[in-house]
Order: structure tokens, then C-alpha cells, then sequence
């Protein structure tokens, strides 16, 4: 896999990013530790860009274990990811000390003045989760919810289950729970808001009211994926 150089960007008071072009990691951080959300797409100094920020300690949390999520686990001694999650995940990425976990729906990190609880959000991959900050008012939403393209063909998606997951964000943004979203790719934040086009592209796809085109992502294996777009939103299947 090609190597992207990783950039450590400051979003908030306590949340950075660990940006590599394509997909971007998350470091939060606490009065008492801090969390990584993902552990990025190629190898790169995670340790040394952690410790510019912070000499708490820090565990690794994986909203889904896709390879561009993964790269650099082996600077975690534990991390956390869902059960469902768990038979996908590439252990040989991991250091081999390293303390896995699983998580479900409801659990937290507590980090010491900020409080984050697992949502789960399957469809992307079978075990994807997103972790709410329901004080700020953030959802950190892994793949799930982006302008996209989403990538919702290959193995282990689900169509159906990512339609019922989106419906379960979006009812969870009515109540107020949240209303940025911070994803894994491409714009970052984005509002709550573009969760109704989500919904309307996927189930587009679905009902076959929403017309796709070739993807022509020149990559092997992706010949027949289509792009299918609604609003700002994007959808590969």
C-alpha cells in the first residue's frame, strides 16, 4: 500500500487529527488519558505525533477494522472494537502483547472530562460503531456517515443494515443528541444534516429510484462498482 504522510491537526480544544490524505484518525484527550480513534491507512510515527500532544496514557479504538483503519495498531498496547468486528480484524497488525477488547452498545470512555459512548452502527462492515460526545455535541462516525463515497461494495456490507443504522443516527441528531459529525473521510466536520441524504441515496439504491453510473475507479476488482449520488452525498456499490 502506498505510504501517505501523516499530519497532526488541531480541530478543538482536545480533539486533533491524524490526517493521511484519504482517511484521518482522531486523538482525544482527556484530563486522565486519551483515545485514538483508528490507527490510519499506512505506517507513520502514530507514537511520536501522540506524544507531541499529550504523555497521558492512550488506547486505540477502532470504529471498524478495514484496512485503512488499522495500519499502525502495533503502537497500542490495548485496543477496543466491537465483537462483530473482532473475526475481521488483521491481529497481525497488532503487537503481540497487545490487550484487545471489545465494546458494544452503550459502553464508555470516561477520559476524564469528556465522556464518550459507543453507538452502534453496522452496514459498512458488520461491527462499525460510532462514539458520541453528547456535551459538545459531536458523533465521530467512522465511515458510516460522510459525504463519501461510501464504500458499500465488497465483502461484509449490508445494504439493509446500514439504511436501519443511518435511520437510528438520524433519530438520535433529532433528539439532539448531536449535530456535527466528524468523519473518517473527506470533509471534516459536516453537519448532522446531510444524514436525510444518506438515507435517501441508500435507499435510492434499494428501490432503484436513484440511478447509478460506473465508478471508474481504476482499481482491480472495482470494474462493476457504480457511484450513485444524492445531494452532496455519494454512495459506491
Amino acid at each position: 500500500m502506498e505510504n501517505f504522510a501523516a499530519n497532526l491537526v488541531q480541530l478543538g480544544q482536545k480533539i486533533y487529527a491524524i490526517d493521511q490524505q484519504m482517511v484521518r484518525s482522531f486523538l482525544i484527550v482527556g484530563e486522565k488519558s486519551a483515545l485514538c480513534l483508528d490507527a490510519g491507512v499506512s505506517k507513520a510515527d502514530f507514537t511520536g505525533l501522540i506524544r507531541n500532544v499529550t504523555d497521558l496514557p492512550v488506547s486505540c479504538c477502532l470504529t471498524h477494522s478495514d484496512g485503512d483503519h488499522t495500519a499502525n495498531l502495533e503502537s497500542f498496547s490495548r485496543i477496543y472494537i466491537h465483537s462483530n468486528e473482532l473475526p475481521l480484524l488483521d491481529r497481525g497488525r497488532c503487537s503481540a502483547d497487545a490487550e484487545v477488547i471489545t465494546v458494544e452498545k452503550g459502553a464508555i470512555f470516561d477520559l476524564g472530562g469528556i465522556v464518550l459512548e459507543v453507538v452502534e452502527c453496522p452496514g459498512h462492515t458488520p461491527g462499525s460503531i460510532a462514539l458520541l460526545d453528547k456535551e459538545t455535541g459531536i458523533l465521530f462516525s467512522g465511515d458510516t456517515v460522510s459525504y463519501g463515497p461510501v464504500y458499500m461494495f465488497g465483502g461484509h456490507r449490508n445494504l439493509d443494515d446500514y439504511i436501519d443504522s443511518l435511520h437510528q443516527l438520524q433519530g438520535l441528531a433529532a433528539e439532539k443528541r448531536f449535530d456535527i459529525v466528524y468523519p473518517s473521510h473527506n470533509t471534516c466536520p459536516v453537519p448532522a444534516s446531510i444524514i436525510p441524504e444518506l438515507i435517501a441515496c441508500a435507499e435510492g439504491i434499494r428501490d432503484g429510484s436513484v440511478q447509478g453510473r460506473p465508478a471508474e475507479m481504476g482499481r482491480p476488482g472495482t470494474e462493476d462498482v457504480m457511484l450513485y449520488t444524492y445531494g452532496k452525498c455519494g454512495i459506491y456499490r
